[in-house]
């Protein structure tokens, strides 16, 4: 195994391992020694045991009538196996099963250009909200990013921890999955698609993937307007999926920009650069740094830039005054357009491709079973143009990649046993009806 599920699963095959090495070394060595110390004296026979005199009177009868009807045994064992698989191949598949870790993660998306009045505004109320179901002890939520570069998350992502009371303070008959239904009735806020998951698990799922949901899809291509078309279809057809709560799909247009197109021969006409007219611009926008000053201990730095209402106002930011080397005054229409456009409010790239993602929570259904169904009917109802690709992430994704390996790894362990049973036994028949055992077993598992 490799990637997040070699990182969770090594250390449970290594403890098996060093334990079943540890049991092995200690009865060749210890355990004779502990039997000279504490089995002594009169050893009474196997059959004389109580526990085994039971299980000895309920087996032999079974025992002797299948040995007396060997034939009718074999069919009853092979129908038996036959009618467990049809259940074999409609069973359900998860890449992990759900941690219970105590907490809830509640990341909803809105749509972009979220003004942060507005933000914090929906965060009060979604908090309030999930304060409302009695088995939550306590809500903190935060919109965008944290005060750290390394968290690259925008103003229209929520993320709200949960803390519950303990288990013995819940309703009667309360689970974590009817406590995560009750929550998604509470919390209806148009313009906010619901995603509850673990915390940890979420951590995880990001890290590795981007994607903050159990279920993701990647449209890969060229042009935004056709990513974002294509991402929106698929947002819309997989709601009609049984077992899928939700889905989002971020939106690559509406962002709103301020665009500065510096006209190169009316600035050369009056003596001036590109990089004149960019100084000045950045520097009445952007701002600048002139000194600092000092606060006992600290320092700060003394920045000049224009005040908000004029920086957000197309029309004075137009009135932008530029002084030419000549000592002529000028305004930035002089030798400027100034217009606002539209444009992406986020760019995202996987292998030097624009991407677009589309977020999908599920619940009581399991993953493998649920994204089978989506693919197919978005392979039946979106159609991709040339150049363009759709790929399934998130925990699906880690899924897939253990499914492909453990198709040679379980075939090789299965032929290593057979293997060392033909070495015990040095007889291919014995080894073989051992090997037989196998579908029985699984029918038992089944």
């Amino acid at each position: 195994l490799e990637a997040q599920e070699g990182k969770m699963f090594s250390p449970l095959a290594f403890t098996k391992t060093y334990a079943m090495a540890a049991a092995a070394g200690l009865s060749v060595t210890l355990i004779p020694v502990l039997m000279g110390y504490f089995i002594r004296g009169h050893i009474p026979k196997e059959e004389q045991n109580p526990i085994n005199k039971a299980l000895i009177v309920l087996y032999r009868p079974m025992l002797q009538g299948a040995l007396r009807f060997p034939k009718s045994t074999l069919l009853v064992g092979v129908l038996v196996f036959l009618s467990s698989l049809w259940p074999l191949m409609h069973i359900g598949s998860e890449f992990m099963p759900p941690l219970d870790e105590g907490d809830l993660l509640y990341m909803p998306s809105a749509l972009p250009g979220l003004s942060p009045a507005k933000a914090q505004e929906l965060l009060q109320q979604t908090d309030k909200l999930i304060k409302t179901v009695p088995e939550v002890a306590s809500v903190f939520g935060k919109a965008g990013r944290a005060v750290t570069a390394t968290d690259p998350a925008p103003l229209e992502m929520f993320e709200t921890v949960i803390q519950f009371k303990p288990k013995s303070a819940w309703r009667a008959g309360m689970t974590n999955e009817k406590i995560i239904a009750e929550l998604d009735k509470a919390v209806k806020v148009p313009g906010l698609t619901n995603i509850w998951i673990p915390p940890i698990r979420n951590r995880i799922d990001m890290l590795a993937t981007g994607i903050k949901s159990p279920v993701g899809v990647k449209v890969l291509g060229d042009d935004l307007a056709v990513i974002n078309q294509l991402t929106t279809e698929i947002e819309k057809t997989v709601k009609s999926v049984p077992g899928v709560t939700s889905a989002f799909a971020e939106r690559l247009t509406g962002g709103r920009y301020i665009n500065v197109d510096i006209q190169r021969d009316k600035a050369a006409s009056y003596g001036l650069n590109i990089r004149d007219v960019q100084t000045i611009i950045s520097t009445a926008v952007g701002g600048e740094n002139i000194g600092e000053t000092v606060e006992g201990l600290a320092r700060y730095p003394i920045n000049i830039r224009y005040p908000r209402e004029i920086r957000d106002s197309v029309d004075r930011l137009r009135q932008l005054p530029i002084v030419t080397n000549q000592g002529q005054l000028l305004v930035l229409s002089d030798v400027a357009k100034v217009s606002i456009t539209d444009g992406p409010p986020m760019l995202r790239s996987e292998n030097a491709r624009l991407a677009g993602f589309v977020y999908i929570d599920l619940h009581n259904r399991d993953l493998g079973s649920a994204v089978q169904e989506m693919q197919a009917v978005v392979a039946k109802q979106v159609k991709l143009p040339a150049g363009y690709a759709i790929e399934w992430s998130g925990q699906y994704e880690f899924m897939e990649r253990a499914k492909q390996k453990l198709m040679y790894v379980v075939p090789l362990t299965l032929l290593i046993i057979f293997v060392l049973l033909y070495l015990t036994f040095n007889n291919m028949v014995e080894a073989s009806v051992i090997m037989l055992t196998l579908p029985f077993a699984l029918t038992g598992g089944i």
